[in-house]
């Protein structure tokens, strides 16, 4: 789980960092934008589904290790 939340912060940094890069640029601004949010968007779902999947198995261990 810290490994993706390293992963999760790494990604937002790159992207920050990319609109940053992007809003002082002066031609094709808002294409660049765009695709820069749907990549966002897609590794936070990544990261989202990630969590949810180790939720689960700890869970799963936790339950299995006291039956």
């Amino acid at each position: 789980m810290k490994k993706a939340m390293i992963a999760a912060s790494i990604v937002g940094a790159a992207a920050a960092g990319v609109i940053l890069y992007l809003t002082r640029k002066n031609g094709g601004v808002k294409g660049l934008l765009d695709k820069a949010g749907s990549a966002a968007d897609s590794a936070r779902q990544m990261a989202n589904r990630h969590l949810r999947k180790s939720q689960q198995k700890i869970n799963t261990m936790v339950n299995e290790s006291m039956a």
